[in-house]
């Protein structure tokens, strides 16, 4: 956003809220939505057996040891299960074994947003 900004010439005193500034750079698809995308399809990678053993247990959270104190820090699962809307890693887990329901999953991504 920032760069945007710096490109229109905004000043930070005019109080234009990110959509504004979004629709006068005319951009269609956010830098979010892209991460999101990347991130849905590796982790489709790393459940499906094909990065190697230990991406698997990282991403399932089965690496021995304790975290330290206070609120639990947000987890990979965590993040798939708010954008695709199902309640358990399992569900997750079987659309993901296949490619093509994972693609389903991502073209159906749905961020607070939004979009």
């Amino acid at each position: 956003m920032w760069c945007y900004r710096k490109a229109l010439r905004t000043c930070w005193e005019e109080h234009k809220i990110n959509e504004g500034v979004l629709q006068a750079a005319h951009v269609t698809e956010r830098l979010l939505d892209q991460l999101i995308k990347r991130k849905l399809h590796y982790a489709g990678q790393v459940i499906r057996g094909s990065s190697g053993h230990l991406l698997h247990l990282a991403l399932e959270g089965r690496i021995k040891g304790r975290r330290g104190r206070g609120r639990p820090k947000r987890s990979w699962t965590d993040d798939i299960k708010q954008w695709t809307h199902y309640r358990t890693y399992g569900e997750i887990k079987w659309k993901a074994d296949s490619r093509e329901e994972l693609g389903v999953m991502v073209v159906n991504l749905r961020t607070e947003e939004g979009t």
